[in-house]
């Protein structure tokens, strides 16, 4: 059976400064942000449904999680593995999925510190269902499912942010 990967990057070069220099010694920061949705089952329909899920992603990791110039910030990658319905990842005609998963991992270049990767999956699901384990949950949309699962993607990564910097001596 042939088998294929769709890749759509989106990387991002927006930097931001941090609003209060004393906060940038204390505080970990984030200097790049990387989004990559992958596919590698031919029958999922999502990257053609979708094609700027990544872009999406990266729009609202970066609302949420502000970047800066500092050179010894971390780098965020982030790989979109999944979408589905249900765990059916064929999409109906409808075009409606209610679960997206991915990896995420976080590195600082200025260090010779491992990367540290850490799985994300969303489920929106509405009260008093069971949560597959692992799942965060997010509010079902009726309205708007896609901006919902993306909105809760992204605030699963920003929730990871690091909370010091790595202490492995400089590369």
């Amino acid at each position: 059976m042939n088998r294929f990967i769709k890749l759509t990057t989106a990387a991002t070069a927006a930097l931001a400064l941090l609003s209060a220099p004393a906060l940038a010694a204390s505080e970990p920061t984030v200097k790049e942000v990387n989004v990559t949705a992958q596919v590698t089952n031919l029958d999922s329909n999502a990257q053609e449904f979708y094609p700027n899920i990544a872009h999406d992603i990266l729009t609202e990791i970066t609302n949420i999680m502000p970047l800066t110039h500092d050179q010894q910030g971390f780098v965020i990658d982030v790989v979109v593995q999944n979408v589905s319905l249900d765990g059916n990842s064929v999409l109906p005609d409808s075009r409606e999925f209610n679960q997206i998963e991915g990896v995420m991992s976080i590195r600082a270049q200025d260090t010779n510190a491992n990367s540290e990767s850490f799985p994300i999956k969303v489920v929106a699901q509405g009260a008093g269902v069971a949560t597959p384990e692992g799942f965060a949950v997010v509010e079902p949309s009726t309205t708007d499912f896609y901006q919902a699962l993306i909105a809760g993607f992204a605030r699963e990564v920003a929730e990871r942010e690091p909370e010091v910097m790595p202490m492995a001596s400089s590369k």
